[in-house]
């Protein structure tokens, strides 16, 4: 009994010191990254004026910058760009999106991070909704630089209604860290 008891406590300290470290690792990992991410999307309904929203944010322990700009009216427009540079690396994100009553309903991202340790890693997305009595795009995305290599994703999305056509295509890529001998 007394032997069971031992291993299902050892047991215990182990998991315990397990999740211990894995709360420590990624505190480490949060704390030691930068990240820039936006999105920005347009609405137009039938002949009344579009709506346009856009988002841009910096998060990270270095210099950054995130500004938005938006213009709701027969053309709309929403821009999101963010960037920051960190002793982890480089990341930059950019969004926009653009529409109007007789036009189709546009938006892009481009984001791009490099990483201290020479790991690259990008994405872009775009998507385009036909003119219709309702369409709206959007699209965002992020960069990400951190310990263990570089990290970037893209999404976009559109409605075109009624009878309308949305295409859009999102693509990422990254390299691994470079390794560096001596």
């Amino acid at each position: 009994m007394t032997s069971k008891m031992n291993r299902m406590m050892r047991r215990a300290v182990c998991i315990s010191a397990a999740l211990a470290a894995a709360l420590m690792m990624s505190a480490l990992s949060t704390a030691q990254a930068n990240e820039a991410s936006t999105s920005a999307s347009v609405t137009q309904i039938g002949g009344l004026p579009g709506t346009a929203t856009a988002t841009a944010a910096y998060n990270g322990s270095g210099v950054g910058q995130a500004r938005t700009h938006t213009r709701s009216g027969q053309v709309s427009f929403g821009q999101g760009v963010a960037f920051g540079v960190g002793p982890e690396g480089i990341s930059f994100s950019a969004s926009y999106a653009v529409g109007g009553r007789f036009l189709p309903a546009t938006a892009s991202t481009f984001n791009l991070s490099i990483g201290r340790d020479g790991s690259v890693a990008g994405s872009n997305g775009l998507v385009v909704a036909s003119p219709a009595p309702l369409n709206s795009a959007s699209a965002g995305g992020f960069a990400r630089s951190q310990f263990g290599g570089s990290v970037a994703g893209a999404t976009v999305g559109g409605r075109s209604n009624p009878f309308g056509q949305v295409i859009g295509r999102s693509n990422s890529f990254s390299t691994p860290p470079r390794r560096m001998w001596r």
